[in-house]
């Protein structure tokens, strides 16, 4: 992993100078952020109480410029660290906490993450993140007016260099000895502002997470919703709230349907750099 953030930093230093001679003053700006999650508010699909399980905090950076000869072009940098109490699996990613960072009195583990992307206008996404996931998104917007707007918007993340299963899943006879897939949604998003200075977003999205045999990636689909209110205090510094719902092992031939509901919440502020 330390390999692969290094070469990011180059990526993205090397990028930077080169830009650097664009005429004019590019925008540029550095964000600082704390989200946190409340872990399971349901219990799982043998009826035994998670509450709170995988609760987690994420602190992190994020730095974005464009260029003043190409202003529909973003280059980003961002720097996390997702913390998960000792034993407990993250519900989003499904990373253990005891295969991070230790931190403090080892109850608490912690897993630094870097990714550096292109933002091309606000319609396609691409980055490459230190745990060797490539991502690509691609957004449409419709503005109705005084209605709000709509967003659809569609997902992907793959691994840069697949992973080995194991000798174990090879055994089984799966169809794929690597895992490449790490994700591939479709989503739809509704958002109307109200008040002042207050807006709600609706979102549902529908997930697909496994890629070892057709079967398994038929089996892995997934839906999930989610409704969020946030407010911008100031013009840089906000605040959210969001409940989200998700619905796994619909098309399981296995598998009970298991109901997952988390309460998350975030706050930043953002600050403009641009005159650095």
């Amino acid at each position: 992993m330390r390999k692969l953030l290094i070469f990011l930093v180059a990526v993205f230093t090397v990028s930077g100078v080169s830009f650097a001679q664009d005429a004019g003053t590019p925008n540029r700006s550095l964000g600082i952020y704390l989200d946190t999650c409340s872990g399971h508010l349901t219990e799982d699909i043998a009826g035994n109480k998670r509450t709170f399980e995988g609760a987690e905090f994420d602190f992190g950076m994020t730095y974005a410029q464009n260029f003043a000869t190409v202003p529909w072009l973003t280059m980003s940098l961002k720097f996390n660290v997702v913390m998960l109490p000792y034993g407990t699996v993250d519900p989003v990613d499904g990373w253990q906490g005891s295969q991070g960072i230790q931190i403090g009195d080892g109850n608490s583990y912690g897993m630094p993450k870097a990714q550096v992307g292109l933002n091309f206008g606000g319609y396609s996404f691409i980055g490459l993140d230190t745990r060797g996931i490539l991502v690509n998104e691609n957004y449409y917007s419709v503005n109705l007016g005084n209605a709000g707007s709509l967003t659809f918007m569609t997902a992907l993340e793959i691994f840069a260099a697949p992973v080995y299963r194991g000798a174990g899943w090879e055994a089984a006879g799966y169809d794929s000895k690597h895992k490449v897939l790490d994700l591939f949604a479709l989503r739809m998003d509704y958002g109307i502002s109200f008040a002042k200075s207050w807006k709600y977003a609706t979102k549902i999205s529908f997930r697909w997470n496994n890629d070892a045999t057709a079967k398994a990636f038929g089996e892995s689909f997934n839906i999930r919703w989610e409704n969020n209110v946030s407010v911008n205090v100031t013009d840089k510094f906000y605040m959210w709230t969001q409940l989200r719902y998700e619905i796994k092992n619909i098309a399981s031939d296995s598998l009970a349907i298991d109901n997952r509901l988390f309460l998350q919440a975030g706050l930043g502020y953002t600050f403009d750099v641009s005159g650095i």
